[in-house]
């Protein structure tokens, strides 16, 4: 096994902890359980759960060793590709969840989570995306895995239907406060049908990662052709932060309603906000600054190996900046709307081309699953 360094928890990784912010592994991939990072990262308590991603393994097959002879155990007749995925994708998931089961038991179940995602071709089709998230939870087996699911392209009723058999959910590629208005709806109509069918609430939870980073990234190259340059070095790297305020605003009102407090006398949790970036190379200092800038209480950051690292390295923290900042946010959207700009539509562009980044990675996965 080879030997890495160390981490210790730094007093920021404390101060995050005290903020009541969790920190999650991003781009989780089988070489981190092999060299030992992964345990040492949950032993150490810098990390409360695990983002399995299929581009961080497509970057572990190209550059490293720590998938070999990965389709061994796999019978080859009548397998196709994508099954040898989805079982490759099984087996990490399967480890993870092995790591962080201490933290999920010692937390009944608040943090201790691994995400994972499926084939991108099912989401247009609710039907065959809940069949492969039954097939994956149980290849699984643990009970601290949660499926991956973008909202748009009909992800909804998928997630519903998954929350409501008592299958958690991490709803994905979330760019907009209307988007996650969704997100929330599914998640309180998923938790009903749950209670209805005599499922546990509190063994059944949901994340939504909102993606400020890419946000940022698309209103600042619309803000660049701006006719006004003024105004636009005023917006400039701020929607992403806007957003995040507005929905945190939104998920506060959530806990307040009527079929929320219904819900939570069925022993229900909040579906909690991941903030992430949900770019394929990810930017040490973005990141740094998003987990700097975004903290509130019961959210979470997922970050990569690096950036967990790096915080040690980081000033002190502002405290709460997202609570009670909703008028701030909403002005920065109207200076939006004046300049032109059309949140939806961007937003709508947004969720395609992350769609289509991750078809793309995928035909790249089975390409190397084939290859092995």
């Amino acid at each position: 096994m080879v030997t890495c360094p160390r981490p210790e928890r730094s007093s920021v990784h404390s101060q995050f902890m005290a903020e009541g912010v969790g920190l999650w592994l991003d781009d989780y991939h089988r070489g981190q359980l092999a060299d030992g990072s992964l345990e040492r990262l949950v032993a150490d308590g810098l990390v409360s759960g695990v983002v399995l991603r299929p581009a961080a393994m497509v970057r572990a097959m190209s550059a490293t060793s720590a998938y070999p002879g990965r389709q061994a155990r796999l019978p080859q007749a009548d397998v196709s590709a994508e099954e040898r995925v989805h079982e490759l994708i099984a087996e990490d998931a399967r480890t993870a969840c092995t790591v962080l089961e201490p933290v999920f038991q010692s937390t009944k179940g608040m943090h201790g989570w691994v995400s994972l995602g499926m084939a991108p071709r099912l989401y247009a089709d609710a039907e065959a995306t809940v069949a492969q998230a039954r097939l994956m939870t149980k290849r699984v087996g643990r009970p601290n895995v949660m499926i991956r699911i973008p909202l748009a392209h009909r992800g909804s009723v998928a997630i519903a239907r998954l929350l409501a058999e008592g299958i958690s959910v991490h709803v994905t590629s979330v760019f907009s406060l209307r988007r996650y208005a969704q997100a929330v709806e599914a998640y309180f109509h998923g938790l009903e049908r749950a209670t209805a069918g005599g499922h546990d609430a509190s063994a059944v939870t949901s994340l939504v990662s909102v993606d400020v980073d890419g946000l940022n990234a698309g209103v600042d190259a619309l803000l660049d052709n701006s006719a006004d340059p003024a105004t636009a070095r005023v917006l400039r790297g701020q929607a992403g932060t806007a957003t995040a305020r507005l929905v945190y605003r939104r998920y506060e009102e959530s806990l307040g309603c009527a079929r929320w407090r219904t819900l939570v006398g069925c022993g229900a949790r909040p579906q909690r906000l991941l903030w992430v970036s949900e770019r394929s190379q990810k930017e040490l200092r973005a990141e740094l600054d998003r987990a700097e800038r975004l903290i509130a209480w019961m959210t979470l950051h997922a970050l990569s190996q690096p950036a967990l690292e790096a915080l040690s390295r980081c000033r002190q923290l502002p405290g709460d900046t997202l609570s009670g900042e909703h008028d701030w946010a909403r002005g920065v959207f109207d200076g939006l709307e004046r300049a032109g700009i059309s949140i939806d539509s961007l937003t709508r562009d947004m969720e395609q081309e992350a769609l289509d980044q991750e078809l793309a990675v995928w035909d790249r996965l089975l390409t190397l699953a084939q290859a092995g």
